[in-house]
């Protein structure tokens, strides 16, 4: 089915690829050649530029001018939701992928997640973590060497979210007639989860996945990752939220699964705490008392034993008040 560069002009392309650029000029060309160079040749490859101040404009009308595939999309700066809705909005292909400037993928991401898709669903490919200290980590479904196929939701967030194949877009495949059926598109007030909030509110439209065991995309983890981004703990509840209603419960309504059919997903507990921090740290106990008592709730939900954030589970509202006030102190650096 695949079709050459000069082809995919004249037809509705199979797969729209969209990727934000902002500032990239110094990894957007790994970026770009990466999905030009592609087994799966039909796509068209949207560059959104969020009004860059380098060279980076330059750049993505470079490739326009040299492959027809590529259309650029020149905005000004609103973030990167902003730029992949901007996507969406010219996107005409079957399928959407998405791709990070400072990111590439591997030469048959495409293909592999092209492979299992169908007229619904999601198809999701295993990925590889770069540190900034040049350690490579390959995200792989534990036990899973095969195509696997979900359609039960504790299932996809039991395995994929637990083990951070969910949170992304960019190892994904979307049927954009789902996305747009839904009126999805990416929340552009969120800094952060903006990904994994896509990702859940797309599933609730049609949660059929097929997970792809080939680690088909390179994410380079910025640089003090943790202190980059602020964890607003209201966005993050909308995240999790998302999770309830996922598996058929209402938003901040008791589970209409037994907590022994509820997915471990620790994850959920450990950014929560994390996000509620700092919100602790500048609030009174009054101010706290429904988050924390909101933390105790999915702790009991999702976490993965009975020792797995045993302090928030079974502490008063008080206590786990005043310990998270105790440890948060400013950075020193």
């Amino acid at each position: 089915m695949d079709t050459g560069a000069t082809d995919a002009v004249h037809r509705i392309p199979d797969i729209s690829v969209i990727v934000p650029v902002y500032n990239a000029e110094m990894t957007l060309h790994r970026c770009i050649k990466g999905i030009l160079s592609q087994t799966h040749t039909d796509f068209e490859l949207i560059l959104v530029n969020d009004g860059s101040t380098d060279s980076s404009l330059e750049i993505c009308r470079s490739y326009s001018e040299k492959d027809s595939r590529v259309k650029v999309v020149d905005k000004p700066n609103e973030g990167v939701s902003s730029a992949r809705n901007a996507g969406l909005d010219n996107a005409t292909g079957t399928y959407v992928a998405f791709c990070d400037s400072d990111d590439y993928p591997e030469k048959d991401w495409l293909r592999s997640m092209r492979g299992q898709a169908g007229e619904d669903g999601l198809v999701v490919c295993a990925y590889r973590i770069h540190s900034a200290g040049g350690s490579v980590t390959d995200m792989l479904l534990s036990g899973a060497d095969l195509v696997r196929r979900y359609d039960d939701p504790t299932d996809i967030l039991g395995e994929l979210l637990r083990e951070r194949l969910l949170n992304f877009v960019w190892n994904k495949l979307f049927v954009r007639s789902r996305i747009e059926s839904a009126s999805l598109r990416f929340k552009e007030a969120f800094k952060v989860f903006e990904d994994e909030c896509f990702v859940l509110d797309y599933l609730i439209a049609g949660c059929h996945t097929v997970y792809v065991p080939y680690c088909g995309y390179n994410y380079f983890l910025p640089e003090g990752f943790i202190r980059k981004y602020s964890f607003d703990i209201d966005r993050y509840t909308e995240v999790i939220d998302t999770v309830y209603r996922l598996l058929g419960t209402g938003s901040r309504s008791r589970p209409a699964l037994s907590r022994r059919r509820m997915p471990a997903i620790p994850s959920l507990v450990y950014w929560y705490k994390t996000a509620l921090a700092p919100y602790v740290a500048a609030h009174g106990y009054s101010e706290c008392r429904d988050r924390i008592r909101f933390a105790s709730r999915i702790a009991r939900d999702f976490s993965s034993g009975p020792l797995n954030h045993l302090s928030l589970k079974i502490l008063p509202c008080r206590t786990i008040y005043f310990i998270l006030k105790c440890r948060r102190r400013p950075d020193k650096r």
